[in-house]
């Protein structure tokens, strides 16, 4: 089967073969890393004494915890170990399969086709995709749009007929696919292709248009509003629709902007009050609970002797509180 027949195809793979030229690369180093690390450790357990006397000589029981830190389960150092080389050979094995050498017959007969038939084919792909976008059927129509972008290309006009209409053609199609764009919500892609089309065309109404909306959509308020201006500044006082639609959106970017504006206000608003009602304490109700002066605190020494019962000796696995020192304690009160 053909691969690598258009030049975008071509960037994906090489951009492909790289990142797993980096992930093997990168595999190889964890496997040596954890390798060195699963031997240190298991050298290091073999050289562990298993006893330590101090030198009056009595048993060191911090070789017991030494022995503990340093010994590994066995079977999870191999598991890691057998994780890392696979990981690795997973790796090699992709590499591998990307170096593999691609049919360049379908690019190939891409470049033998004449001038005429490249841009036959480009217009034929356009209107495809403006019969896709008639319909609704948004991706199917990016798609066929983007195909005619990459017929343009291997194109390489010869004259200023050819590179009129070669020009003429890729920037409908730029501006139609930068439309289609917006319609799926890939407002940066519409924004690049945009971009594309005032470099064939620098007083391209539609394309500060389409350019506007997608900055609009990203709230990029000070960008769409010169877009926007801009665009109007280049309609011609005939194009009445055109006029309609742009003073339309110029509406909506004013109205968008106004709400922004109105709830970071509010936001504003609701923090500062926040922050000066979380100063002010809230003052307890009467009803809550009794003021702290109304409420005795005393400590009966009988009371708790009559919980514990005759019993004198404290039992420290019952529970029950220790009433040692209760006398001081309750002097202590007493002179606060």
């Amino acid at each position: 089967m053909a691969c690598g027949w258009t030049p975008d195809l071509m960037r994906m793979l090489e951009q492909m073969a790289a990142e797993k030229e980096k992930l093997a690369t990168q595999s190889a180093s964890e496997l040596h890393s954890t390798t060195k690390h699963i031997e240190k450790l298991r050298q290091k357990t073999e050289v562990m004494p298993t006893d330590k006397t101090t030198s009056d000589g009595q048993y060191d029981w911090t070789s017991v915890y030494e022995k503990w830190d340093a010994w590994e389960d066995p079977e999870e150092l191999a598991q890691r170990e057998q994780e890392a080389r696979e990981k690795h050979e997973r790796a090699l094995k992709s590499q591998q399969q990307s170096m593999c050498n691609h049919d360049h017959s379908a690019e190939q007969k891409l470049m033998d086709m004449t001038t005429d038939a490249k841009l036959c084919a480009c217009d034929e792909f356009r209107v495809l995709g403006n019969l896709f976008f008639a319909q609704g059927q948004y991706q199917r129509a990016a798609y066929n749009y983007h195909k005619a972008l990459v017929y343009f290309e291997y194109i390489f006009p010869e004259g200023d007929d050819e590179n009129k209409q070669h020009d003429q053609l890729k920037l409908t199609t730029l501006l139609n696919y930068c439309a289609c764009r917006l319609k799926t919500g890939h407002n940066d892609d519409a924004i690049h292709h945009a971009d594309l089309a005032l470099e064939l065309d620098p007083h391209n109404m539609k394309a500060f248009y389409r350019r506007a909306q997608a900055h609009r959509h990203r709230d990029d308020f000070d960008e769409a509003l010169h877009d926007i201006t801009e665009a109007l500044r280049l309609c011609d006082d005939d194009q009445k629709a055109d006029t309609a639609a742009l003073l339309h959106e110029k509406a909506l970017l004013h109205a968008k902007m106004l709400a922004y504006k109105l709830k970071s206000r509010q936001i504003s608003t609701a923090m500062f009050a926040g922050g000066i009602h979380s100063t002010e304490k809230k003052k307890p109700t009467p009803s809550a609970f009794a003021p702290v002066h109304d409420v005795p605190l005393t400590l009966s020494k009988a009371s708790m002797s009559e919980r514990r019962g005759p019993k004198a000796i404290v039992n420290f696995e019952s529970g029950e509180p220790c009433t040692d020192g209760l006398v001081e304690l309750q002097q202590l009160v007493e002179s606060i």
